[in-house]
């Protein structure tokens, strides 16, 4: 019984975030956000102008942000905030207008 007290206690430590970490998540989340936004725009222009290297470099790229976009999601979740992706977007969205 008492190491079970003990477990849950130390579990407890260990979960617990600071604030100043999750305002830190965010932020590289919401820099992951906009690089994926500017990497579609750049590889749009550049299939207009016909640079299929450019545009196919732009496409892993965008992968690479996506895959940094879905673990810092994951790890905001574990922190406990809800729906993080949409968050991030809502707050570009306020600080743009």
């Amino acid at each position: 019984m008492f190491t079970f007290c003990i477990t849950f206690l130390g579990l407890g430590v260990f979960a617990q975030t600071t604030p100043a970490e999750k305002r830190s998540d965010m932020k590289d989340l919401r820099k992951d956000v906009r690089d994926v936004k500017k990497d579609k725009r750049e590889r749009r222009r550049d299939i207009r102008q016909g640079d299929i290297n450019g545009a196919r470099q732009e496409t892993r790229d965008i992968r690479h942000d996506k895959k940094d976009i879905r673990q810092d999601s994951r790890e905001l979740k574990q922190e406990g905030v809800k729906h993080p992706v949409k968050r991030a977007e809502r707050q570009m969205h306020r600080r743009s207008h």
